[in-house]
């Protein structure tokens, strides 16, 4: 029987012997921790398998991160043996919908070259915005966006106009609000999409208009029928009191309020004044869709010029304020951009006109009272860029037209349209106060705002200050300076100028600047619910010394007797008492 022993042998301490040492290095490492129960070996051989397996690019800068989570998960509780569902993060959602709009950009056939030597040839085509290029030139005044977040939504933009019936389509500006903020873009709708609106708009407006009408009918009656009803239970109340008590009761009458609603202007109708435009608006370009805006009313245009509020990013925000606002977040952010269009729009002057062709011989009240249609200029002589930063404002002008008093951008008269009836006493009222203002005359005054393409040094400053203010990009480089303005009534709108080229857009919260802190206006004075008269007074109760002075005052007064009955009486007494003096004697 053989035995076969393998002893390791152990050199001598003067030879060097490299697989003695590696030997008792693996051995070394192999010893088992008494706390966790584990080798360094196998530690090692887990983590360097691990980054072979993935194959990271910097892989000894991750070596740390790698052992530590190969040490968390040997030591996670075992108790739990459901299987964790793999979440994605809100990043990955967010790159699926950016691939999908870079994916839709490729495979679009508007964007192909051909159709852009189209759009070059033709140019009735409607315009496609290129973001990038307007933004070069803001980016010199120091207005803008990332460039990351300008190709995204110039992205955005073209796949919005590729969906919906739009033309000449403008980056209006964003709009900052808490949490969220607002991207809007200005559009015009298509011919056959404006009449098909005009149209449907015509018969929605008659028929609410009736079952407004019918509604406002029905409560009348219902008041009526109310206020008769609580008449006739006061007076059978009172009636059985007196018969019981025997008393007269005088019951002062019911209040009867003097309200009256104010007259109803009608909003202007699509393609013209203050719904000359179409607005979109989206939270995140690219990853939310964009949202068409409602027209705009005149009522919520006034209304929004007595509030101050912060939009919230939500259009569907419930508005509560004194006074009442007409409508949700999304009406007061078009009345919002409604009014800072009408005051920011500007343009170099020249750059626009009044044409005069022959399409023009009918024009409606509208043109006629802001002149005529305006056009592009084609024989524009640009202006020099010490002209254009002129402090006077005397070289830039407004394209857009002035939203009057009432709301609208012309003026409507409330004594043309409806019943007579149903203005009768409005109009009297009107009248005289007039009448006492004018010293009898009585005339309804006709607003007027100022006409397009008026030079902005005619703009009213605000306590002291200007309401534009002029300046140069670079005036180290004169001859590749860009000449912009930007306002003060309305902080975060900005215009630029180059000589070919002139852009406007609102950067900012949407509201107006004020010299002082906002104060909400008092509220109505409340109306008196009886007049004041003895009925109604309150009389205070008097003290016990005023009590008895009207006491002893209400006493009868004694009678006296006159002079010749007391003689009489004297002398019937006289012969009595000289008897009792003779008794006494």
């Amino acid at each position: 029987m053989a035995f076969n022993y393998d002893i390791e042998e152990v050199p001598p301490p003067d030879s060097p012997c490299v697989e003695h040492d590696i030997r008792r290095a693996k051995k070394f490492l192999q010893k088992h921790s008494p706390e966790s129960g584990d080798s360094l070996y196998d530690h090692l051989s887990e983590v360097l398998n691990k980054i072979l397996s993935e194959r990271p690019k910097n892989a000894v800068d991750i070596f740390e991160q790698y052992s530590r989570q190969l040490k968390e998960e040997r030591f996670r509780n075992n108790t739990d043996h459901i299987r964790d569902l793999y979440v994605p993060p809100t990043q990955y959602e967010d790159a699926k919908k950016l691939i999908e709009l870079f994916q839709h950009a490729q495979e679009s056939e508007d964007f192909s070259e051909e159709n852009l030597e189209d759009e070059r040839d033709d140019g009735s085509k409607k315009k496609k915005p290129n973001l990038l290029d307007l933004m070069y030139y803001f980016e010199q005044t120091g207005v803008g966006l990332p460039r990351s977040e300008m190709v995204i939504l110039n992205l955005s933009i073209r796949k919005l106009m590729a969906s919906k019936p739009i033309e000449n389509v403008r980056f209006w500006g964003k709009i900052l609000g808490r949490p969220n903020n607002y991207y809007v873009v200005e559009a015009d709708l298509q011919e056959n999409e404006l009449n098909r609106r005009l149209e449907e708009g015509e018969t929605v407006a008659d028929q609410t208009m009736q079952e407004m009408e019918a509604s406002e009918s029905e409560n009348e009656e219902m008041n009526a029928e109310k206020i008769g009803g609580e008449n006739a239970a006061g007076e059978e109340r009172s009636g059985n009191a007196a018969e019981e008590n025997n008393l007269a009761l005088n019951f002062p009458p019911l209040p009867q309020t003097n309200w009256k609603p104010a007259v109803k202007i009608p909003p202007e109708r699509i393609g013209t004044g203050v719904n000359k435009k179409t607005y979109f608006v989206c939270g995140s370009p690219g990853l939310d869709d964009w949202v068409e805006l409602p027209t705009v009313l005149p009522q919520q245009i006034v209304s929004a010029r007595l509030l101050v509020r912060y939009f919230t990013g939500n259009l569907e925000t419930p508005i509560h304020t004194f006074p009442p606002f007409p409508g949700t977040e999304k009406n007061y952010l078009r009345a919002q951009i409604a009014r800072i269009t009408a005051a920011t729009s500007i343009s170099p002057i020249g750059w626009y006109n009044f044409g005069e062709d022959e399409e023009e011989e009918a024009l409606g009240e509208e043109e006629e009272e802001i002149g005529g249609i305006m056009h592009e200029n084609p024989h524009y002589d640009p202006l020099p860029i010490k002209d254009l930063v002129d402090q006077s404002m005397t070289n830039w002008c407004h394209h857009e037209q002035h939203i009057l008093e009432q709301g609208r951008t012309t003026w409507w008269n409330p004594k043309a349209e409806g019943d007579e009836d149903e203005f009768a006493e409005e109009e009297e009222d009107m009248q005289e106060e007039e009448e006492e203002e004018t010293g009898g005359v009585s005339k309804i005054s006709r607003e007027v705002g100022p006409p397009l393409l008026t030079a902005l040094s005619e703009d009213a400053s605000l306590d002291s200050i200007p309401a534009w203010t002029a300046r140069q990009s670079s005036l180290i480089q004169p001859d590749t300076a860009v000449a912009y303005i930007r306002s003060n009534i309305w902080p975060g709108a900005f215009a630029f100028a180059t000589e070919r080229k002139f852009a406007n857009v609102y950067i900012g919260s949407g509201h107006k600047f004020t010299a002082f802190n906002y104060t909400p206006p008092n509220m109505p004075v409340v109306q008196d619910e009886y007049k004041i008269g003895p009925e109604v007074m309150e009389v205070q109760d008097p003290s016990v010394e005023e009590e008895e002075s009207w006491r002893t005052s209400h006493l009868p007064v004694p009678q006296l007797a006159s002079m010749g009955e007391e003689e009489d009486e004297l002398e019937e007494q006289s012969p009595s008492d000289e008897e009792e003096d003779d008794d006494e004697d």
